[in-house]
């Protein structure tokens, strides 16, 4: 396969065309295809006849872990940073200082089949190559790789991540992750996090940072800010949220509701407190801190509560998000289209109805 003003050097095609100052110009397609390096041909010549001198960029060959450096300096102040720091360390650890145009749709397949069968779930393999994909993404806008290298690498397809129901702990679960609390005075804060959880659905990131400033016990309702959505909702102090909230030590300087009551510092994070519980109370299944959100809905739910009013106390944007609770209330369905019957028909109407049905 050839063409005028197309040829390969080794497995990449080249292009060749005359520029605006009369000079010949030659230019790596960075592609192993015939058909990208004729369509930048063709683009380059459009940008001649228009008048315009195409801009060359040359790319130097930078490494993964320089990509990783920079990305990393870039996200630092992201939302979620923590655990895309880890994702970003274990793909250094795995690329190095490889350089980045070897990354091609083979070779990223092979690394995700490799992940896969380290018996890590789709989701968590879906969630490192995303963070991949957009490393590239922003390597193309730092001048670090090419534009061909990036939709190589974007080319990958995710797992379809398989659907399975919402864990949630039942009453006696509650209450024996609540005894498994313990009374150490290093593990007391983890106690009323998880009733303040159950009773308002709160995210971890939420609840930590919780200020007393944002609790408003006279009108009963506490000032949620979401990190998530970069909005506030209020969500109700009920009896026993209160009972709680009343009875926590305050400590002049420390503006947090929760925090160390050892060492007075604040908790940024529940890695080893929960699991231990979790573990000391023998849950079964998967259970995580976001656990307690999915127990706080599914509960509401059980109770005969819409799913609108739970979208809305979960502070969800959308009602997609909170309709994977609707299969726990299975009568919903039929209680509406009952409610609507009563509504279009009087009981006078429903009794002639009934009167004119023949009999068998």
């Amino acid at each position: 396969m050839s063409k005028p003003g197309i040829y390969k050097r080794g497995n990449i095609w080249w292009i060749h065309y005359t520029g605006l100052d009369g000079r010949q110009k030659k230019e790596s397609s960075r592609s192993k295809r015939f058909r990208d390096a004729e369509a930048l041909l063709i683009h380059r010549k459009n940008e001649i006849q228009k008048g315009n001198q195409p801009e060359v960029v040359q790319v130097k060959n930078h490494t993964f872990r320089e990509l990783a450096e920079r990305y990393r300096e870039f996200s630092q102040y992201q939302r979620g940073y923590r655990n895309k720091k880890s994702i970003i360390k274990m793909a250094e650890d795995e690329f190095g200082n490889l350089p980045l145009k070897h990354f091609t749709l083979a070779f990223l397949e092979s690394y995700q089949a490799k992940l896969l069968a380290s018996e890590l779930s789709e989701a968590t393999v879906n969630r490192r190559i995303c963070c991949i994909k957009h490393m590239f993404t922003k390597a193309v806008d730092w001048k670090m790789a090419s534009e061909s290298t990036m939709k190589e690498v974007h080319k990958v397809k995710m797992f379809k991540e398989s659907l399975k129901r919402d864990r949630f702990l039942s009453r006696e679960e509650i209450e024996r992750l609540l005894e498994a609390c313990g009374t150490d005075r290093q593990q007391l804060h983890l106690k009323p996090i998880i009733i303040f959880a159950v009773n308002t659905g709160c995210r971890k990131s939420e609840i930590l940072r919780l200020k007393w400033q944002n609790v408003d016990l006279e009108h009963g309702f506490i000032s949620i800010h979401e990190p998530k959505n970069k909005e506030m909702r209020m969500t109700p102090i009920n009896a026993p949220l209160r009972q709680l909230l009343d009875g926590l030590p305050r400590e002049e300087g420390i503006d947090y509701v929760f925090f160390n009551f050892k060492t007075g510092d604040r908790l940024l994070d529940l890695k080893r407190s929960f699991p231990t519980a979790v573990k000391k109370a023998k849950l079964k299944g998967d259970v995580v801190f976001h656990t307690l959100r999915h127990t706080f809905a599914s509960h509401l739910v059980m109770s005969g509560v819409d799913i609108a009013t739970v979208s809305r106390l979960l502070g969800h944007k959308d009602l997609k998000m909170t309709m994977r609770y609707s299969h726990l209330a299975p009568n919903h369905l039929s209680n509406a289209v009952g409610a609507l019957a009563a509504a279009l028909m009087s009981p006078s109407t429903l009794e002639s109805t009934n009167a004119e049905s023949p009999k068998e």
